[in-house]
């Protein structure tokens, strides 16, 4: 995605933060906060408190953390939408495209901690429910519905996380092409893709609820493809990982070819929507630390 470095109003500096942020002219507080949402965006899963406390240290409060939070895992939300229907520049610009480095996929060797590794590092402290903190974050959701700690990380932006309650709530409601079950498949499978242990508990439940199969059920947890399903979900778990993984390879192609499967610009805007959604809710949750509920 290449647009949003155009509104500082400095091409200098915009240049530099979409090359190469770490050659940019910025403070070493926005540098901190830099390098976490660098790992945030690209591997969420490697998070662990300790990104957290290098963040306080670097003078951010828990909720100028949360917010740092929400703003990247918002944008993760964006571009993929961008990337994922083809969004085009409205404007020009001289900043100069973002090109992705050879083997941008892995992770650098300061980001050495494995998933599984980071799983056992990400329960916050006992009696918590984040890595970060304030008033009233422990109280219980009144609608008791849905993900109670991803909405109680929420706290310190009460109309953020109301509004990320009705969001959630939109994304897992049946359609024509999507109805209720295809819907959990396709979240469960995403958050599998990111490491997400949180979501995958949260989208596994739901589908024991419905009566999932449990081989199903691991694949998708795995983040992979089940064995069995028609050529129209294949496409749709291909245009969900391409999403998840590589947004900015999707194709013009890739729609055609979900058109010619049988779907809709409505329901492809749909499935755009729900696998740049699961991208947001899976980094909350990882960059905030939430454990699951008791």
């Amino acid at each position: 995605m290449s647009a949003h470095a155009e509104f500082l109003q400095d091409l200098e500096l915009a240049t530099q933060l979409k090359t190469d942020f770490r050659k940019a002219r910025i403070s070493q507080r926005d540098m901190r906060m830099l390098e976490f949402v660098e790992k945030l965006t690209k591997f969420p899963w490697l998070l662990v408190e300790t990104d957290v406390r290098m963040l306080r240290q670097a003078g951010f409060s828990d909720v100028e953390i949360l917010h740092i939070v929400l703003g990247s895992a918002h944008f993760n939300y964006l571009n993929r939408m961008a990337d994922g229907i083809g969004i085009k520049f409205e404007y020009k610009t001289d900043i100069p495209a973002f090109k992705v480095p050879a083997g941008n996929s892995e992770a650098p060797d300061s980001y050495s901690t494995s998933p599984a590794q980071a799983s056992t590092k990400n329960q916050p402290a006992q009696g918590t429910i984040a890595w970060i903190s304030f008033p009233g974050q422990q109280e219980a959701d009144r609608r008791g519905e849905g993900p109670q700690n991803l909405f109680r990380v929420m706290g310190g932006n009460p109309e953020a996380r109301d509004l990320a309650r009705e969001w959630w709530a939109y994304q897992l409601k049946a359609t024509p092409h999507l109805d209720a079950r295809l819907r959990a498949r396709i979240a469960l499978f995403i958050s599998g893709l990111n490491h997400c242990d949180y979501s995958i508990h949260c989208y596994r439940r739901e589908l024991v609820r419905m009566g999932e199969d449990r081989t199903v059920l691991d694949q998708l947890s795995s983040g992979k493809e089940p064995d069995k399903f028609s050529s129209l979900e294949k496409l749709m778990y291909e245009h969900s990982s391409r999403l998840t993984r590589e947004p900015w390879t999707t194709q013009e192609e890739h729609i055609k070819q979900l058109r010619t499967a049988g779907m809709d610009d409505t329901s492809i805007l749909q499935l755009t929507m729900l696998a740049s959604y699961l991208s947001f809710e899976n980094r909350v949750v990882l960059g905030l630390g939430a454990p699951l509920e008791q």
